[in-house]
């Protein structure tokens, strides 16, 4: 069974770790020093994902895919295969466009931009330069992720209420618990590694230097391996830009209610953890539990965390130049989704459903009704279409035949007339 972490499906997370190589590019575009730049982008990726839980929540999934994702400009912006100047200059050309359609305001767009610049001690017109860059690349992203996962509207709208859990403060508080605890058995297996082998100082001083170097920020150096990349926690999320933008999270399901759903399915249909040993499904795609976050186990759900996965792990906002050809979509197998390489049924319950049939075309009435009004009509058309051209060439003959009449009549006055006139010059003649 191949489990993936739950935040493959969270846009915070996705986003926050995609965008990490476009720290020097944007602090070259906006003036700021890099520890700024890392700052404003937190903060601006907060206020860009609220606004977009927003977005949707007034508009649904439709507008969202049609006047966001399906944008002209990020649709040019999709051209581009890797982040270089090129693509900095096509973001610069259409981010004012953008980032005025997703936030509500100009007015929102200046009162998020001077929050952000206190915080950092820069301008709010640095900071709106990066707001703005970040927006249409940010859009750019997810317009890829959810073509690439084949979402449609309904598929759209439930992604987006899915987003809230993760951005919770229960969320966040559970992963710091778990981290202080994660570092107090380190700090123990350090000091009981140095009071065993006292020898080798400088080495173990080497490592617990490195270990507080990463851990200098928590929030940000919380690492969960998955099969193929590492999953990096971003920071608490700042529920400020719920107010600013006047978002409202609807009630969800509890997570105990949906984890204890969700392990009843798994039973029913033979894939729990009581028979993966002796199922041996070691190709199915499943989530991991995370406390807090409720997901549903759906086709179209673990095939986003699968595809959010493989995108992340291309690496495609580092700074390169454009390759030679564009990187091929992200296909994944189906036998993580649905099926079973096993042919062999270890448990009763792994027994494949057996659906009904459905009834070949010409058993269905509807068709068979259909087909035959169509013929009906046909063959009426085509009698009707007969009749006239008959009657047609019946008046056309009748025609022709009284012609001929009047001609022939008209032949025979004549030569009477030439006959008495030649009677008469005889009789005058003589």
């Amino acid at each position: 069974m191949t489990t993936i972490s739950p935040t493959r499906v969270s846009m915070y997370d996705f986003l926050y770790q995609d965008i990490q190589p476009l720290v020097s590019l944007l602090a070259d575009t906006a003036a700021l020093s890099l520890p700024q730049t890392r700052l404003a982008m937190t903060s601006s990726l907060q206020a860009i994902v609220a606004a977009l839980l927003v977005y949707q929540q007034r508009y649904q999934g439709q507008a969202v895919h049609k006047k966001l994702f399906s944008r002209a400009a990020v649709k040019e912006l999709r051209q581009y295969n890797a982040m270089n100047f090129a693509t900095l200059n096509a973001t610069l050309y259409h981010r004012h466009d953008v980032t005025e359609t997703l936030f509500i305001s100009s007015a929102s767009i200046n009162e998020a931009c001077s929050h952000i610049a206190e915080r950092i001690d820069a301008t709010a017109a640095q900071v709106k330069i990066l707001l703005s860059n970040l927006t249409i690349i940010v859009l750019r992203e997810l317009a890829i992720l959810a073509d690439y996962s084949q979402l449609n509207d309904e598929e759209l709208d439930k992604w987006f209420a899915l987003q809230p859990q993760f951005l919770s403060a229960e969320r966040f508080a559970v992963e710091q618990q778990t981290y202080n605890s994660i570092a107090v058995d380190n700090e123990e297996f350090t000091d009981s590694k140095q009071k065993a082998s006292p020898s080798i100082e400088t080495d173990s001083s080497i490592e617990t230097d490195s270990n507080i170097e990463a851990d200098s920020n928590p929030m940000q150096n919380t690492y969960h391996i998955t099969s193929e990349v590492a999953v990096i926690t971003p920071p608490v999320f700042d529920h400020y830009w719920y107010k600013l933008s006047g978002f409202e999270p609807s009630s969800s399901p509890s997570a105990q209610d949906m984890q204890q759903a969700t392990s009843n399915y798994l039973k029913v249909i033979g894939r729990s953890a009581e028979n993966r040993q002796q199922g041996r499904h070691n190709d199915l795609l499943v989530f991991n539990e995370m406390p807090n976050i409720a997901l549903p186990h759906q086709r179209w759900l673990l095939q986003l965390a699968k595809i959010s996965d493989i995108y992340l792990s291309r690496n495609r906002l580092r700074i390169t130049s454009e390759p030679d050809s564009p990187p091929q979509r992200p296909l994944v197998s189906l036998s993580l989704l649905a099926s079973n390489s096993d042919d062999t049924l270890a448990t009763i319950s792994e027994k494949p459903i057996e659906y009904d049939k459905p009834k070949p075309l010409w058993k269905n009435p509807t068709i068979i009704i259909t087909f035959l009004v169509i013929a009906v009509l046909s063959a009426l058309a085509f009698i009707k279409y007969k009749v006239k051209q008959a009657n047609a060439q019946s008046a056309i003959a009748t025609i022709e035949t009284q012609n001929n009449a009047d001609r022939q009549q008209q032949d025979v006055a004549i030569v009477k007339v030439e006959e008495e006139e030649a009677i008469e010059t005889d009789e005058t003649t003589k």
